[in-house]
């Protein structure tokens, strides 16, 4: 018989007690740690040992809670996804679309290295589900079907995780040290490519709440435009 915890979970009921100082594991503290390993090693550096480690314990007891590293790396899309704060729509299609793309940016770059997973791991519990059905709800209320709905909402997440995984990597503009941005603005206006040299100033330069607004405006646009073609009469 399994019992349920964190998330509506299923899991195996732990047997055993914890090594005297270790972690009171649950799936919420397996989940917690693999997201501060991740910030360190990314994904791909990830294992259960690892984790199991950082609790103080033996990496055989998480196997209590989860069945793997590909387990656990569901666990945590989920948790990433049921900790959105889901802004409430207010009928504003403009509006709610802007502000459920700034508040999944907001919540995302908490946990970017993480953030990837919403996009290659299934959720599986009922509340990873909640932001799906909100940004779901705003577009097939504006008139789209089920189908397209799916197919526009993952291109506007896979647009929202890329710049949020380009914003956690580049070092550009602010964060660049010792004249990074100015030596590549030299090195691009010294190209030969007319265009390239021309544009150098703003190509070296990443202002990532700028470039983010830019392409939600894009998106928003898109979609609002798209809703008028098809309501037209």
């Amino acid at each position: 018989m399994t019992s349920t915890t964190d998330g509506d979970r299923p899991t195996r009921p732990p047997r055993g007690r914890p090594r005297k100082g270790a972690a009171v594991l649950s799936v919420d503290a397996i989940v917690a740690s693999a997201l501060d390993e991740i910030a360190e090693v990314g994904v791909h550096g990830l294992s259960v040992r690892s984790v199991a480690r950082r609790l103080g314990v033996d990496s055989k007891s998480l196997y209590h809670y989860i069945d793997g590293k590909d387990d656990l790396l569901v666990a945590v899309a989920d948790h990433i996804l049921s900790t959105v704060p889901v802004p409430e729509p207010t009928g504003e299609l403009d509006a709610d679309l802007r502000a459920f793309a700034r508040a999944f940016r907001r919540h995302a770059l908490r946990h970017p290295q993480a953030t990837s997973l919403v996009l290659t791991r299934q959720p599986r519990s009922l509340a990873s589900l909640v932001p799906l059905e909100v940004a779901l709800s705003l577009l097939v209320d504006a008139g789209y079907d089920p189908v397209q709905a799916v197919h526009l909402l993952r291109l506007v997440m896979a647009t929202l995780v890329g710049t949020i995984l380009r914003e956690s990597e580049m070092i550009l503009a602010g964060d660049a040290v010792d004249g990074q941005a100015d030596r590549w603005a030299q090195a691009l206006a010294g190209s030969g490519l007319p265009v390239v040299a021309s544009a150098a100033p703003d190509i070296a330069v990443l202002d990532s709440d700028a470039e983010f607004e830019f392409g939600l405006d894009a998106m928003v646009r898109f979609i609002l435009e798209d809703v008028a073609r098809h309501r037209s009469p």
